[in-house]
């Protein structure tokens, strides 16, 4: 291989790891929670514990334009290395937190941080390839990200089984710091222009006349709404359903992430399933069969659920909530595509970023407050209250969800062409790329 080839490797890999990190940060917290709750004491009481969620996903949720403009002034490159080095500093002050206040604001920090990786991770990774290579390598980078989602319990299980829930946060300095600098030596500045497209996109309402803009203008929003409520569906319930073989069924933080892969792993599995359905069918069927299934995976859990209810029994509820989520996070960016305007994709993409975020920010702070009012975390029994009346809640949300769905319109994409609008070009495909849930 070439040593230009080599180099887009090098830049592929910094990028794609630095998502994984701050994927994987969020998703670790799931199965820390407990040993927090138990370490910090009444400080980290359920209120507690959701803003130790929501401190992170408010500034990925707000930031991404303030970053853009920040970055079309002083580079990609160096806001990216910089928001970097804020991530890894957070990371460290979670790490040395004692009191829950302190942990919250560390919290808010690394999402800051965040709020800068995440969205020039793509460019910057785009810039340093040729356009011939670009799948290959964005594949291997949304990979990265989607082992983020799959991983993150798992990991955090095991880093907290064996380093203290402290752990979880301190092995992000060491890698933050070597991502930092290899980002300076491998990722190269973005074409100004480019920059500026991002920072100051072409507004949705600039539409041309005619039927095809007109039904993209109602579709649109209606997949914004279809994002908004499937990750507050998913991350209100798998806050505390994570927590549940845990704080109730006194298994380890191993064994808990252990128990958790079944829902985790499916869109690594079931996303190219998903795809070749989509191709079929459209993107509509395959958006309200992930909204059935999760409000499914919800209910399942809320019926059944009891301190002894056996893992067995539980399967089928992890299953379901995670081909659910994979049929969702396939068909979602597809039908952005399909709806956006031409010259608007970039724009409707960062608009449903920001919306997803805020979705699941919102999850989680009804879900605390459903679970605070209906139980506690004092023992299985209240745990389990409180965790059946967040399930019912995700469950609703899930099917007003799917009752969403046959807004975003009946387009069909099939062999690379959209009936009805043509081609969709290949930079709007690169703009509008998918990118996965920071459990978000």
């Amino acid at each position: 291989m070439t040593v230009k080839g080599r180099s887009a490797w090098a830049a592929c890999a910094v990028t794609a790891l630095a998502v994984f990190l701050c994927g994987l940060d969020h998703l670790v917290l799931l199965t820390a929670l407990t040993a927090i709750r138990a370490d910090l004491g009444r400080d980290a009481d359920a209120a507690a514990a959701g803003w130790f969620a929501n401190a992170y996903l408010v500034p990925v949720a707000v930031l991404p334009l303030p970053v853009a403009r920040l970055a079309s002034r002083f580079g990609q490159l160096r806001v990216f290395t910089a928001a970097l080095v804020v991530f890894t500093a957070g990371s460290a002050a979670a790490a040395s937190s004692t009191t829950a206040e302190l942990l919250t604001i560390a919290r808010a920090v690394q999402g800051v941080g965040a709020a800068g990786v995440l969205p020039l991770s793509l460019t910057l990774v785009a810039a340093a390839v040729s356009a011939r290579r670009r799948p290959v390598l964005l594949g291997v980078w949304g990979a990265l990200g989607g082992l983020a989602v799959a991983v993150g319990p798992l990991v955090g299980g095991a880093v907290v089984q064996w380093g203290g829930w402290q752990s979880v946060f301190w092995i992000n300095v060491p890698l933050g710091c070597l991502l930092a600098v290899a980002a300076l030596v491998f990722l190269r500045e973005p074409p100004t222009a480019g920059v500026r497209a991002v920072a100051r996109p072409r507004p949705l309402g600039g539409l041309r006349a005619g039927s095809g803009h007109r039904h993209a203008f109602r579709g649109v929003p209606a997949v914004h709404a279809c994002g908004f409520l499937m990750h507050a569906a998913v991350f209100g319930t798998v806050f505390w359903l994570a927590q549940f073989p845990q704080a109730v069924q006194g298994y380890s933080p191993w064994e808990a992430g252990l128990r958790i892969l079944p829902w985790t792993a499916m869109p690594l599995l079931v996303a190219p399933l998903a795809g070749l359905a989509m191709a079929r069918t459209g993107t509509r069927p395959v958006l309200a069969a992930g909204f059935l299934l999760t409000a499914a995976s919800s209910a399942w859990f809320a019926v059944l659920l009891t301190p002894q209810t056996a893992y067995v029994m539980q399967l089928p509820g992890l299953l379901a909530g995670g081909v659910g989520m994979a049929l969702f996070f396939t068909a979602a960016p597809e039908a952005l595509l399909v709806n956006a305007p031409e010259g608007s994709a970039s724009a409707a993409s960062g608009v449903n970023s920001s919306v997803r975020e805020l979705g699941a920010l919102a999850g989680v702070a009804a879900s605390a407050a459903l679970f605070t009012r209906q139980g506690s975390t004092a023992g299985p029994v209240p745990f389990t209250h409180g965790l059946a009346a967040v399930l019912w809640g995700g469950a609703a949300v899930a099917v007003l969800g799917f009752l969403t769905t046959p807004a975003t319109g009946p387009a069909i994409r099939i062999r690379g062409r959209i009936r009805g609008r043509g081609r969709v070009p290949s930079d709007a495909m690169e703009q509008a790329a998918p990118t996965l849930p920071t459990v978000t």
